[in-house]
């Protein structure tokens, strides 16, 4: 194939890929606006803050942006082709199904080289950065997290509602106490209420209806009030501060790179190794134990008898004080082993959404040959269909692996291996000119062709 021939169906290829990674980008940042704007409605939240949480977050979104754009690219640039008889022209030429595809394969090899380099050197401090910038807008604003049915702690306030209406701001059964060190304290319950804030969200205003009041002073427990209300105003201060922004001191798997990840396995395998060696030493000493028993107790029947009940008793409680042994080793192997099942997962992930973007073209190239009659949208639904089948083998392997049904290897590359080996036998039928999929102008195209072939034109066959 000649470099011209290489670069011209290559060219084809980037302005679906541009196309497919700005929709994609659009479609997964609203879905994120419609999750975040509770936390940033009527927050005070500047707008900068606003816009590095959305470009830290372009961090896990393009783990899964570049390998479905790569399925939209071959796709459409494939069916464009197809659609023009530019691909009949390469066959006619001597060209193989592989040739033509080695170009975008050999591109999809590249960008899933630098996705794993992304993966693994910006993804995970991209993750930590915008965790840590969360917690901090949270602890920005505790007022505004309140749940009901929970009781919510803010500015020395404990606050429990039964019911929110999110929408009107109104609450209802509503509790609060008033947590003051050496200071009297208020217990306050209203039938209903409302929440609002003010000055630019720096107060929260509780205005309640229906209520009392109960109020003991710390020093002199005897003094006790109770004050009954119609209405009554909590006003809690200064819960719009700055933003103060810390780092989180620990980092999650989706934090870590897969050195880091592997590195930590390593150390909790060694751990196994050592409570594995911690138990074959227990049920050791429990045989030599029982064996020492057995024989303390002699042959003859009538020691035996003056002896039995004791040794009995003290064997019985020697099995159960090793059976428990044994069951917290046991507890404390699975508990290291479902983390190294977790870290696995993310390991594998890091490397098997990059290896997509090769599998994506081998399967979009062929599909987009025999989807060219069905235009931009049977490619488009291609896309989407093959993609999500894709995403549901990834989130079903890794909550599988994560539980330990499945190894980590199988659920993270089974999707690859499927499809794949999907691709390269729509490949192999297309290069052996036999078909797939039937869409309904290609079927009616096939009906005329023998009359064709037999020289008679459509009227001279009926």
């Amino acid at each position: 194939m000649t470099r011209t021939l290489s670069l011209y169906i290559l060219k084809q290829h980037i302005g679906p890929f541009l196309a497919g990674m700005a929709v994609i980008t659009f479609i997964l940042v609203m879905d994120m606006l419609v999750d975040y704007i509770d936390l940033f409605l009527g927050k005070g939240i500047a707008l900068g803050v606003v816009a590095e949480v959305f470009f830290l977050s372009l961090g896990w979104m393009v783990a899964l942006i570049v390998p479905m754009a790569t399925l939209v690219a071959a796709l459409m640039a494939f069916g464009r082709l197809s659609a023009n008889n530019e691909i009949t022209a390469m066959k006619a030429a001597g060209m193989s199904m592989w040739q033509i595809l080695s170009p975008p394969i050999v591109a999809s090899i590249v960008v899933a080289a630098l996705l794993v380099q992304f993966n693994n050197d910006v993804l995970p401090d991209a993750n930590h950065r915008l965790a840590s910038l969360l917690i901090s807008i949270h602890r920005k604003r505790p007022a505004l997290a309140i749940k009901a049915g929970a009781f919510n702690n803010v500015q020395g306030y404990t606050i429990r509602v039964e019911k929110l209406n999110e929408r009107t701001s109104e609450i209802e059964s509503v509790t609060i106490q008033k947590n003051a060190a050496g200071k009297e304290e208020e217990t306050i319950i209203a039938k209903r209420g409302r929440l609002e804030f003010t000055d630019g969200g720096n107060v929260l205003n509780l205005y309640l209806e229906d209520g009392e009041i109960h109020a003991v002073d710390a020093k002199n427990p005897d003094r006790y009030q109770r004050i009954l209300f119609e209405t009554h105003t909590v006003r809690i201060t200064n819960i719009g501060s700055d933003l103060v922004r810390s780092e989180k001191k620990t980092r999650g798997d989706r934090e870590l790179s897969s050195a880091d990840m592997l590195e930590r396995v390593s150390g909790y395998r060694e751990e196994i190794a050592k409570i594995e060696a911690e138990g074959r030493k227990s049920i050791s000493n429990f045989i030599a134990a029982r064996l020492d028993i057995l024989h303390r107790m002699g042959p003859p029947e009538k020691e035996k008898r003056s002896i039995e009940p004791f040794r009995v008793r003290e064997y019985g409680r020697a099995i159960r004080d090793s059976g428990r042994e044994l069951a917290a080793l046991s507890k404390r192997i699975d508990d290291r082993q479902k983390k190294i099942d977790r870290y696995m997962v993310e390991v594998h992930k890091k490397y098997a959404l990059p290896v997509a973007c090769i599998v994506f073209v081998l399967l979009g190239g062929p599909l987009g040959i025999r989807a060219r009659r069905g235009g931009l949208g049977v490619g488009a639904g291609f896309s989407i269909a093959f993609f999500v089948i894709y995403y549901l083998f990834l989130t079903g392997g890794e909550k599988l692996a994560d539980r330990g049904y499945l190894p980590p290897a199988v659920s993270m590359w089974a999707a690859n291996v499927l499809m794949g080996s999907l691709g390269i036998i729509l490949i192999r039928r297309s290069a052996g000119r036999m078909r797939f999929f039937r869409f309904p102008r290609a079927a009616g195209r096939i009906r005329l062709l023998p009359a064709i072939s037999s020289g008679r034109s459509g009227r001279d066959a009926s």
